[in-house]
């Protein structure tokens, strides 16, 4: 480190203090000090030229020059020898060759100097600036350790979630379906709806909670912004203050074969549980969900070829009652009604069960069940979230479409 001094007052008041002096005891005690050897005046001009660069050296020799000339003055001698004899002239020379090169050498290593104070200055700051960045990165990964130790237990839940819809049949897959989003996200007042082809309607599938909130079917209209808009984004939809009164307060797409085909709703919800995070996942989940109900069907499909009449969509009586099986299982642990009709086939005469078909699946939903029995010529209807006195009034409606379109009624 040297010694800086920006004020430039400052160093000019000390070359004339240090000059001064020199000359006061100079002519106070006749010492004569410009002719010794070892003279103080070419030390001052040394110590300030070194001190403080090529200018203050400069006007340190300006300085003694002129004390040279009034001690000339005041001794008597005669002051045109002073620039012109040899020994005079040298000595001043040799004091400017001192002032020039000494203050050269100062400015040099000063501005290298100031060169390398400022390349430090700028490593400082970069070291301070990387410390900064360092201690940030650390923050991060404990946050980030942190985040991970406390997802453990969520992602141990995902890797439960892709067992459990891991399932052979769709109906399967919606039962496990709602029994994780209830416990992933501590929800009430879950179903899953079909959507019907025409996008009017939703059609129970699963329910888990209350009938009167989560009903049989769901009405859509144009005005029903909530789900209008749910099936324009295709995205998990939260209900604002702009929608209509008995929207649920989520609702998310199952999407397969490239379109909604099914609608998870939730009306009843922990709001601390409506986060970013959580809505990733609840989206994850979806998309898992939609997945597994996907390749259920693709499964089931090829599983239910041999339990149906052929070129039809029929089933045989023992399929037939498979599917019973599982509506009273539904029943059961959701709540979620369902109804039987049966009709006598052998009635109508010259009607095959696959023109049968044709005509009823205009008066049936897509999520009801047609079996036949044929020893006993006996048509079979499961109707999934339909009550009996609703179902009776679906088995006239069957019995006349047949009597209408179909074959001569025998009776």
């Amino acid at each position: 480190m040297i010694y800086t001094q920006k004020n430039v007052w400052r160093k000019v008041a000390e070359l004339l203090v240090v000059v001064l002096v020199l000359g006061v005891i100079d002519q106070a005690f006749q010492l004569g000090m410009l002719d010794w050897t070892l003279n103080p005046f070419l030390f001052a001009i040394l110590f300030f030229s070194l001190r403080y660069g090529i200018n203050i050296a400069i006007l340190s020799f300006f300085t003694t020059l002129v004390y040279h000339v009034i001690a000339t003055f005041t001794a008597g001698d005669d002051l045109f020898l002073l620039f012109y004899d040899t020994g005079d002239y040298l000595y001043l020379l040799f004091s400017l060759l001192l002032a020039v090169i000494c203050g050269l050498y100062s400015s040099s290593y000063r501005e290298r100097y100031e060169s390398l104070t400022y390349t430090q200055d700028e490593l400082k700051d970069d070291n301070k600036e990387l410390t900064k960045t360092i201690r940030e990165l650390e923050e991060s990964q404990r946050v980030m350790q942190e985040k991970v130790l406390d997802s453990e237990h969520t992602l141990a839940q995902i890797y439960q979630v892709g067992l459990k819809l891991d399932q052979p049949t769709p109906e399967l897959v919606r039962n496990e379906a709602i029994a994780i989003i209830s416990d992933l996200f501590k929800a009430d007042n879950i179903a899953i709806y079909h959507v019907d082809s025409s996008k009017r309607s939703l059609r129970l599938r699963v329910r888990q909670g209350s009938s009167q909130v989560l009903p049989q079917t769901v009405f859509l209209s144009e005005e029903s912004s909530f789900y209008q808009r749910l099936f324009t984004e295709k995205a998990i939809t939260l209900r604002n203050v702009k929608d209509e009164q008995n929207a649920p307060v989520i609702a998310g797409p199952i999407v397969y074969n490239k379109e909604i085909q099914e609608v998870l709703i939730i009306d009843q919800l922990d709001f601390a549980r409506l986060t970013t995070h959580e809505i990733q996942i609840m989206s994850f989940v979806l998309d898992w969900i939609s997945n597994r109900i996907e390749k259920a069907r693709e499964w089931q499909a090829k599983d239910e070829e041999k339990q149906m009449l052929p070129g039809t969509n029929v089933y045989y009586k023992e399929a037939f009652d498979a599917h019973v099986a599982q509506q009273d299982v539904r029943q059961e642990e959701y709540g979620v009604p369902y109804s039987t009709a049966a009709i006598q086939f052998d009635r109508f005469e010259g009607m095959s069960v696959a023109e049968a078909e044709v005509i009823l699946r205009t008066y049936l939903r897509e999520i009801d069940i047609i079996g036949f029995e044929s020893n006993q010529s006996v048509l079979y209807f499961l109707l999934p979230g339909t009550d009996a006195e609703n179902a009776q009034v679906v088995e006239k409606r069957i019995k006349k479409a047949l009597k209408e379109k179909g074959g001569t009624h025998a009776g």
